[in-house]
This record gives C-alpha cells, sequence and structure tokens, in this order.
C-alpha cells in the first residue's frame, strides 16, 4: 500500500507486531499506552502515556482533554493492541466518530456475565456459571455448580484473576461483586480465530492448546469430527452476536461429551497464536487484521496450512534462575528460534497472565507428529531452570 492520507491510525495498547504492519503499509499512526515503551517503533506520530481509566468515562474531546489526553492528530480509525485496550477503544471511536460495533456487541465480547446469559440464551453449549448478586452464598454455588467452583473477574481475560476454589471454605473469601462463577470443567482447552467481512467467517484456524498457558499448535492436531465440531460451535457464537466484521478469539473445551464454549473476544489473540497462522498459513494475519479494521479488500485467504507451527512460552515459576540452557536444532529438530530473557541469578515474578513469559521458543515442520514431540520434550525440560523453594527462603 502507498502511503496515505486518507487514514490516521490511534492504537489503543501498545502490540509490536501491530506497530510493524501500520509502518509496513505506510499508514500513519499513533499509540496510547498505560506502560511506557522503551524504543518507539518506527513510523509512530505520538506515543502517550496514561491510565485507559481516564479513557472509559469520557463523553467527548473536551473530557480527553482535560484527562490529559491532547492528540496531535484526529484518528480516522481506532484499533484495540491489546484487551485492556478494547474497552476504551471503543469509547474512543465513539467519540472521534470512527468505525465501530454497537455497543451491545461490545459489551457481550469484553463482559463475560453479559457474554454468558447472552449466548446461553441462543443454545450455545457451555460449562454452569452463576453471575454474582445479592445473597450468593458459597454453598448455594457448590450446591449448582459442584466443587471445584472456577472463579473469574468479569472482565478479565488471559488468565488473569482466575481461581479454582476446591472446597467451601477457599470460595467463602473469594465472593464479590464483578465476578462470575463457573463449573469445572476437567478437559483440554483451546481456541479458534476467526477473521469476519460482511457478516461472513472469510478465514478460521484452530488453535491446540497443548499445554494451557504454556504451549500452542497451529493447525490443531484433532479428529476431524472434533474439527467439525469447533467450527460449527465458532459459527454459531458469531451468528448468534451478530459479529459483522473483524477478529475473533472464540476458547472452548474439549469436553468428553461435547464441544463447550468458554469465552469469545473481538480482538487479536496472544500466546504468539498470530505468528504460528503467519507461518502455517503462508499470510500476514496483521495486515489482514489491518485491512479489515480499515474497510479495505481482502484478498482470497488459505483455507488449508502448509505446515504445522508451534510455541512454548517460557515461565518456569517465580524464584530465582538457577540456569539456562539456549535450545538448539540437535535437542529440537523442529525448533526455528529461541529467545531467552533472563540469565542465571535473575529473579522472576509471579505469571499473572499469558503475556508475561521469560522467553519464547518457535517450532515448525511439515508433520504436526513432529512438532508436538519437540513441544512435549521442552514442556518437561524447561531451558529455564529456578532454585528450590527451600533455597529462596535461605
Amino acid at each position: 500500500m502507498s502511503p496515505s492520507t486518507s487514514y490516521f491510525i490511534l492504537m489503543i495498547g501498545y502490540r509490536q507486531q501491530l506497530a510493524k504492519t501500520l509502518y509496513k503499509m505506510a499508514i500513519p499512526y499513533s499509540i496510547v499506552t498505560e506502560k511506557p515503551v522503551k524504543t518507539p517503533p518506527a513510523g509512530v506520530d505520538e506515543v502517550v502515556i496514561m491510565p485507559f481509566a481516564q479513557i472509559d468515562k469520557a463523553l467527548n474531546v473536551n473530557d480527553l482533554n482535560s484527562n490529559g489526553l491532547k492528540l496531535k492528530n484526529t484518528p480516522s480509525h481506532v484499533i484495540a493492541g491489546t484487551e485492556s485496550g478494547v474497552f476504551p477503544a471503543a469509547v474512543l471511536r465513539r467519540i472521534f466518530n470512527a468505525r465501530r460495533s454497537s455497543k451491545a456487541l461490545l459489551n457481550r465480547c469484553t463482559d463475560k456475565m453479559a457474554m454468558k446469559e447472552y449466548l446461553s440464551d441462543h443454545d450455545i453449549p457451555m460449562a454452569g456459571f452463576v453471575t454474582h448478586r445479592k445473597g450468593v452464598t458459597a454453598e448455594s454455588l457448590v450446591k449448582k455448580l459442584g466443587l471445584p467452583v472456577v472463579v473469574k473477574d468479569r472482565k478479565n481475560s488471559g488468565g488473569r484473576n482466575v481461581v479454582i476454589a476446591k472446597t467451601v471454605a477457599e470460595l467463602h473469601p473469594l465472593l464479590a461483586t464483578q465476578r462470575l462463577y463457573e463449573q469445572y470443567i476437567n478437559a483440554a482447552e483451546g481456541s479458534i480465530e476467526s477473521f469476519i467481512e460482511n457478516g461472513e467467517i472469510i478465514f478460521a484456524s484452530i488453535t491446540e492448546y497443548h499445554t494451557n498457558k504454556v504451549a500452542n499448535i497451529v493447525p490443531a492436531g484433532y479428529p476431524p469430527d472434533e474439527i467439525k465440531a469447533i467450527r460449527s460451535l465458532n459459527v454459531q457464537v458469531i451468528k448468534s452476536l451478530n459479529i459483522k466484521w473483524g477478529l475473533t478469539h472464540l476458547e472452548y473445551y474439549r469436553d468428553k461429551k461435547a464441544t463447550l464454549f468458554g469465552e469469545v473476544a473481538l480482538r487479536p489473540p496472544g500466546g504468539y497464536i498470530m505468528e504460528l497462522i503467519k507461518c502455517a498459513y503462508d499470510f500476514d494475519p496483521w495486515e489482514v487484521f489491518v485491512k479489515i479494521e480499515l474497510g479495505l479488500p481482502v484478498d482470497k485467504l488459505p483455507s488449508e496450512p502448509v505446515r504445522a507451527c508451534g510455541a512454548v512460552l517460557l515461565h518456569p515459576g517465580a524464584g530465582i534462575v538457577k540456569a539456562v540452557s539456549l535450545p538448539n536444532k540437535t535437542d529440537y529438530p523442529t525448533l526455528t528460534k529461541a529467545t531467552i530473557k533472563v540469565n542465571k541469578g535473575d529473579p522472576i515474578k509471579p505469571r499473572d497472565g499469558v503475556g508475561e513469559s521469560v522467553g519464547h521458543c518457535f517450532f515448525c515442520a511439515q508433520q504436526y507428529s513432529d512438532v508436538k514431540d519437540d513441544i512435549d520434550r521442552m514442556c518437561h525440560h524447561s531451558p529455564v531452570q529456578i532454585e528450590s523453594g527451600d533455597r529462596l527462603k535461605s
């Protein structure tokens, strides 16, 4: 794409690959982020650092200005780069009259309570759940949902603030407003990513969570019947929500009885899934994402992968790094890239979400089984080792 003055993008929440894509497409952009950006990305007009909470309640440009958001350029489009940027991006789209989805859709794709209630009314199969309300007790939750009970904050994702209460005693202190309580499903999870244009799914890719929050494989190595069931569930959810355009990230449970809906988000996924889609299908999903956000035409996308690709996110747990061994192709034949950001003696903080890791490794091969074998091996022998708990306390 040649440089264009008809577009100016405001990115809410910094996403490195999105910034690189905008620069590659010669589209000017600015970034609003809650955290400092170490090195401003190429092509960025300005980087504004401010709490998203100061955007969430704004009604007009004057409110934004008084809260410290004074942009040099008025955006034609606002794109959420991160999960936390979805709601403030919607507020800014309304204020700047940029392309936006309906308020109802936004609510159903960011608020787990609204999402579950709406989709359960549309016969989407899912685990039992209870939304917090006056009079809810730990005993009543256990009676309806059994044990364990999964406790979630209604507007968090990426595994943040999810607690599994195994007893009534553990559940008691977790009761609070803005929380959702779910039946525990003892089943593997995964996701399906879809590009939607004019209300139609133009591409869908199924991601296998080889190890939840640790390792992903694209495409998933499931039996054909299960692949069909996941795709059917995906279509049912997208049609029920009446999603007309965008990128969806839908998570599911591989229950023995049926494929169950987990949750859905209208944003790019984490866990390097976008990079795995690029590797497996030989097209740039970030570029397609930008084109769909801008309402630009998208070329026909592949329906079948050309290879299997995987990623392992490294995080051995909180502690002091005891040893680091950089993986190599002798030990992992399908390894294509290994990045480790810590050294011996470095402290590692507890992991609050999927996006927090101390390194990652990519794998690629023609055969799914070859990638899976290497990921199996790495998940059992982490390249980053930490000191034992006793050593840390001394």
